[in-house]
Order: C-alpha cells, then structure tokens, then sequence
C-alpha cells in the first residue's frame, strides 16, 4: 500500500492540502464570523477535516469547493498542480488508467487534449457520443452511399457531423 503524503495546495497555503492518494483536506484554522443576534464578528476554529468530493461532469470527474461560495475545481487538477506544478500550455491533465474518479499521483500526467481523446478511445470509451467502431462504420456506410440523413438517423447525431467526417473536419486524425 502506498504511503501518503499531504502537501499544501498552492493557492491556498495553510487552508487545503492534497494528497499522493487523491484526496484533498481542509487543514484547522481560524475564520471570522458573526454572532447571528448581536452581529458582532468573532473567531472560530474550523477543524481539520477530509472534503467528500462530488461530481464535476457527466464523464465522472470529481470535484470539491474550496473556500465558502467559490466554484468547484476539479480534484485531479489539484493534485497534479500540487506535486508535479502548474499544467504547461496547451496541456490537460490525463487519467492513465481511463478511470476519473482515480485521482491518485501515480494514475496522473500532463498531456495534448489529443493524447486526451487517443486515451478514451484506446480504453474502450467514447469521446462525445461516437466510437472509432462508429466513425468507420460511418465512413463504410458513406463509401457504400448511404445517404448523409439515414446515417445520423442510425447514429443518433446531427448531419452536419456526418458531412464534417465525410469532408475530413473531424475524426481527421483516425485513418
């Protein structure tokens, strides 16, 4: 079993750590509030605690809220920026295994929105709502001139992405 090392988040030093394991804490401190019948501000200590991350996306990512009425940031984001550092540009943060939801270190890497893509597919998943299978079946039913409307009716998708494959704007990249 692997051991687990927290560090701070950078961004918010001192408040939320995460984890080699994937996993994100707020650390104890001490935050200003106000007595609800006089209004006076005070100090409480909000004690040290793990945040239960909740669905980011439909694809599965996770996600948790740091600081009270901020967005959620998506926890594998945290944990590569955290240990490895700031993503470089025109890079993503990719899931080696497939899975999104596992955030560990080890299961996480920089990588080209392509290489993104190329890693649903290799895996057995979908991109969007099409499949290679889908895409060469496509192109089959396109070279055998089924017409461009049956073929999003077979589908379940949009003419116009049928035009855009049989024109090479997408899926360019599948031969």
């Amino acid at each position: 079993m692997d051991r687990e090392i927290w560090k701070d988040i950078p961004g918010f030093e001192k408040e939320y750590q995460a984890s080699t394991l994937g996993r994100i804490k707020s650390l104890d401190r001490k935050v200003m509030s106000k007595n609800w019948s006089t209004g006076q501000p005070f100090y409480r200590t909000v004690p040290e605690r793990i945040l239960k991350p909740g669905k980011f996306c439909q694809c599965g990512h996770l996600s948790v809220t740091l600081r009270k009425g901020t967005n959620g940031i998506p926890v594998h984001q945290l944990v590569l920026r955290t240990f490895i550092g700031e993503a470089p540009s025109n890079m993503e943060v990719l899931h080696i295994n497939g899975n999104p939801t596992d955030n560990r270190l080890l299961n996480l890497r920089y990588g080209t929105r392509t290489e993104n893509i190329l890693d649903v597919y290799y895996q057995g998943g979908r991109w969007r709502k099409l499949s290679i299978d889908d895409v060469h079946a496509i192109r089959f039913g396109i070279w055998c001139g089924i017409k461009g409307c049956e073929l999003a009716k077979m589908f379940n998708i949009s003419q116009q992405i049928i035009s855009k494959i049989k024109c090479g704007r997408c899926y360019s990249w599948l031969k």
